[in-house]
């Protein structure tokens, strides 16, 4: 099956990363007010919970996600783009389907293997796995990197995507959320 047509992003691919985009960069955003403390003691276990059962989901949203994109490729570029540019753009976007995967990996893993279960909504739970706590502890530290990373390649992205927009005029940000090609 295939989504992709000449010079831009078929209804699947953006869908995917529309739909990841919301919920990866929300989970980031309630991951970060839950690692500072941000919330009363009463409301930070249950976010905690709603964080990890939709994190669990995520896991297979991002497994399907970078196997769509590995299938699919990537579009060619939109407008010449120099050496440099080209490499960071498929480092960033590389480094990015990586982090998809690596952060509910870790978090998931980092629960189940600490010996706390994963609450799916009140509908099932996951029984932990073991609990090694040294091996969930090096875990939490991966998470934590992972939604740092996660956090910098977003706004890498965004800064990229609003260049192609704003300074090239160029269509790549029409391609992702149209579906028109760039000459279009």
């Amino acid at each position: 099956m295939t989504d992709k047509t000449e010079g831009t992003y078929g209804a699947a691919s953006r869908l995917n990363h529309w739909i990841g985009a919301v919920l990866f960069g929300a989970l980031l955003i309630v991951g970060f007010i839950l690692s500072y403390d941000l919330l009363p003691d009463e409301q930070a276990g249950e976010v905690r919970n709603l964080h990890k059962a939709t994190g669990t989901l995520l896991l297979l949203f991002a497994i399907w996600r970078v196997t769509w994109r590995i299938g699919q490729g990537f579009p060619a570029a939109a407008s010449e783009r120099t050496g440099w540019e080209l490499a960071l753009s498929k480092a960033v976007h590389g480094a990015m389907l990586l982090t998809l995967v690596v952060m509910p990996v870790s978090g998931v893993s980092m629960s189940l293997l600490g010996g706390r279960p994963i609450d799916m909504y009140g509908l099932f739970t996951i029984p932990p796995v073991a609990e090694m706590k040294d091996l969930a502890r090096s875990l939490r530290a991966v998470h934590g990197y992972a939604a740092y990373t996660l956090a910098t390649l977003i706004v890498l992205h965004i800064a990229g995507a609003l260049k192609h927009s704003l300074i090239d005029r160029d269509g790549t940000l029409r391609r992702m959320l149209t579906g028109k090609s760039p000459a279009a």
